[in-house]
């Protein structure tokens, strides 16, 4: 059964609406899944939901997502369209969000052979996001954020992430040399713009590859550049410097998983 509240007060709520910052997220452990389609895909996945709120102003869509969390015993409750304002993160909002446990992976959970995308003071959530949706396209085990990073489960990331940071391992880490000390066995690569050719290093690498993307203005911290085993790049036009962080992950990932296929 499909519950109306109407008061911000109620727990649900007041829950719902702090989880629009990342602080608040990770103090609470929990994050928002917003839209119906990124529900769906939850739901049918079978991820984790404390609950899902709905507003009485939802698309159709969203009002067949609800009715079918509520089939599948998931609590769903109805708002009004004001009190869904404060929970929705987004400028379009389409009138559902679930509320879920942030996953709890660890790092032996990401290196399991696959590769691996390290994201180092990737502060973006846009790009953050990108990132985790193509190491989920292709087939990384896993992703780690470094410090200086953003919140691998805040709105934005979650949204660019088209809510796959819910399947894909996911877990944050100090440092990569901390990295390095448990899985030596990793080729450990670093994205720059002065790095060789990717193409060019593929019959060099035998052993799993950890690929590592740093922040569009700063590029890779100091300790990670002393870390990596050798440094890579994207071959571009002329006059072209740099691309940002998601797509540079993007690229790299992609002709990995060429390579390997």
């Amino acid at each position: 059964m499909i519950h109306s509240i109407s008061s911000r007060a109620n727990s649900r709520i007041k829950l719902a609406a702090a989880l629009g910052k990342a602080s608040s997220c990770r103090k609470r452990n929990r994050f928002l899944m917003e839209g119906p389609r990124f529900v769906s895909d939850h739901l049918t996945r079978g991820g984790l939901i404390d609950f899902i709120a709905v507003s009485e102003n939802a698309s159709d869509e969203s009002v067949v997502v609800a009715k079918m969390a509520d089939n599948c015993g998931h609590t769903v409750i109805q708002v009004s369209g004001e009190l869904f304002a404060d929970i929705s993160n987004t400028g379009n909002s389409q009138g559902i969000t679930a509320i879920c446990p942030i996953p709890d992976h660890s790092i032996t959970e990401v290196f399991t052979g696959g590769t691996v995308l390290v994201l180092d003071r990737v502060s973006d959530p846009g790009n953050a996001g990108t990132a985790i949706r193509s190491a989920a396209a292709f087939d990384c085990s896993g992703v780690v954020f470094l410090k200086g990073s953003a919140f691998p489960w805040s709105p934005k990331v979650t949204r660019s992430a088209a809510g796959l940071n819910s399947t894909i391992p996911v877990c944050e880490m100090n440092s990569l040399t901390d990295i390095i000390e448990k899985y030596p066995d990793y080729c450990v690569l670093g994205a720059q713009s002065n790095g060789t050719p990717m193409d060019k290093i593929f019959d060099t690498l035998t052993t799993p590859v950890c690929i590592v993307i740093g922040s569009e203005a700063r590029g890779l911290s100091k300790p990670s550049q002393a870390a990596i085993n050798n440094s890579v790049s994207i071959p571009m036009a002329k006059g072209v410097e740099s691309l940002n962080a998601g797509v540079s992950a993007s690229i790299l990932l992609s002709l990995l998983f060429r390579k390997s296929s």
